[in-house]
């Protein structure tokens, strides 16, 4: 004897559950996202930054005497400036393609920047990049020495090139301080000595 099918229908599966944060809406996930970048732009604008360098580098004849030895060079440094005129980087250069170079910057009394780059036999591919490839202009004579003035006038760039080595050495003071003071500074180079601020 057979027995009847039960008839007790079976409760359909019940929904599976919304997972939260996965259905949102392309409106809402841009809100979201400007929310963010907003929150982000706030923070970025409250880092502190430095706008200028407020530690001055301490042992420039130091420095210079340590390079000196290694490369077997007779540096030339700034003699008898003020202390309006701060050392802020000072060390040897090493770039590919390129011959190492003794940088020594200094910020000027104007407030503008003024370096000495150096190297041993720089060639004329040395000079344009020390010089921001600047144009050649006329010559001028510093301490009895003859230097030949480059301007770059896009990146408000002046350069005084020595004709002459100085100390067996290459030189260029460049920087956006004005030819006064480009040429105050050059007059200053002595190689082979101490840097010593003036009394």
């Amino acid at each position: 004897m057979s027995t009847p099918a039960s008839t007790a229908s079976v409760p359909a599966a019940a929904p599976a559950p919304r997972r939260r944060g996965m259905g949102g809406s392309a409106r809402s996930m841009i809100i979201s996202m400007l929310v963010l970048l907003g929150a982000c732009a706030v923070w970025v604008a409250m880092v502190p930054r430095v706008s200028s360098v407020s530690k001055p580098v301490e042992d420039v004849p130091g420095i210079a005497r340590e390079v000196a030895v290694t490369q077997k060079w007779d540096i030339a440094l700034p003699q008898g400036l003020s202390t309006q005129w701060i050392p802020t980087n000072v060390r040897l250069l090493k770039y590919d393609n390129q011959p190492a170079t003794w940088h020594a910057g200094y910020q000027a009394p104007s407030g503008k920047f003024v370096s000495l780059e150096q190297t041993k036999n720089g060639s004329d591919n040395w000079i344009r990049t020390q010089t921001g490839f600047g144009k050649a202009s006329d010559l001028v004579s510093i301490g009895g020495a003859s230097w030949t003035k480059f301007v770059n006038e896009d990146k408000d760039q002046r350069s005084l090139v020595r004709t002459g080595p100085l100390g067996g050495l290459d030189t260029v003071v460049t920087g956006k301080a004005s030819w006064e003071e480009l040429q105050h500074f050059a007059g200053t180079l002595k190689p082979g000595q101490p840097g010593t601020p003036a009394s």
